[in-house]
């Protein structure tokens, strides 16, 4: 009995019997002209999209603010130098990765802290910042650390400094708990086509009153003004990360969030002085 082929097997067989020289390269000629017409698309699409975000009228809401992602300016990220050019470069607020040593000691890190070595103790970064006017985002990796970033927060006089992201709707439990009265923001995959249905936005209002946060924190392609509309008709914030490239901030600009983070802080300052001005 003849053993049977799968269609890979098939399909691998009928080109080694039929792929002549001439063949494969009139196939790899129309592969690569397919691909090229497609890039040549998607390019025309993005300078278009690009354009028309430049004829829109920049506006902002009540407060808004530049976050600096960890590792901006070139620094490393999570280091004490990072900390330092933030407050150098006059940004509203600096983002670092919160995590514990196995002895409890709280600490910038973005990965698992293994050792009593590891990371950079968040006393010497609050005992930095408490002299300048810099904002923290603490992105939280592992919500055990709560407690005692809170006695930290407590002691150095930063609540109405700091805020929390990296909180799932299954931690604000956790974040409320531990951290009375800090703001965080529940990080959240929003779409971009139910969010125009009233179902999914009473889902959305229900989640947020549920958590107790302040808003929705998403990647930027998540983001919309629709989105953005909708959390600020109802008392509620918007952030995206990380906005990088040009193109992101416009688009991001244009939906109107509460706060942009970016590991490109000139450049989207400079995007915002010159933004409607002719080149």
């Amino acid at each position: 009995m003849p053993e049977k082929l799968t269609r890979w097997q098939r399909f691998k067989r009928f080109l080694k019997r039929n792929m002549t020289p001439l063949w494969a390269k009139r196939f790899a000629y129309q592969v690569i002209s397919f691909i090229v017409a497609w890039a040549m698309v998607i390019g025309v699409a993005m300078y278009a999209f690009t354009k028309s975000y430049d004829s829109r009228k920049l506006n902002f809401v009540d407060g808004f603010t530049i976050t600096a992602h960890s590792g901006a300016f070139g620094t490393e990220a999570n280091s004490l130098e990072f900390i330092k050019t933030a407050i150098d470069n006059k940004v509203d607020i600096a983002e670092i990765d919160i995590r514990q040593r196995p002895d409890g000691t709280v600490v910038m890190g973005h990965d698992i802290i293994t050792t009593n070595n590891d990371g950079v103790e968040i006393t010497i970064v609050f005992e930095t910042v408490k002299a300048s006017k810099l904002m923290l985002n603490l992105d939280v990796k592992d919500v055990k650390a709560l407690p005692d970033l809170y006695k930290l927060i407590n002691e150095y006089k930063l609540n109405d400094r700091v805020f929390l992201t990296g909180i799932e709707t299954y931690q604000a439990e956790d974040a409320a708990r531990d951290c009375p009265g800090i703001d965080y923001y529940i990080n959240y995959v929003p779409s971009r086509f139910k969010i125009f249905t009233d179902d999914y936005q009473k889902k959305l209002l229900k989640m947020l009153e549920k958590t107790g946060g302040i808003g929705i924190n998403c990647n930027h392609t998540y983001a919309s003004r629709t989105l953005s509309d909708f959390l600020h008709q109802n008392g509620y914030k918007l952030s995206v990360w990380t906005v990088d490239e040009e193109y992101q901030m416009k688009r991001a600009l244009v939906n109107e969030p509460d706060n942009i983070t970016t590991k490109e802080v000139e450049r989207l300052r400079n995007l915002i002085k010159n933004w409607g001005k002719k080149k």
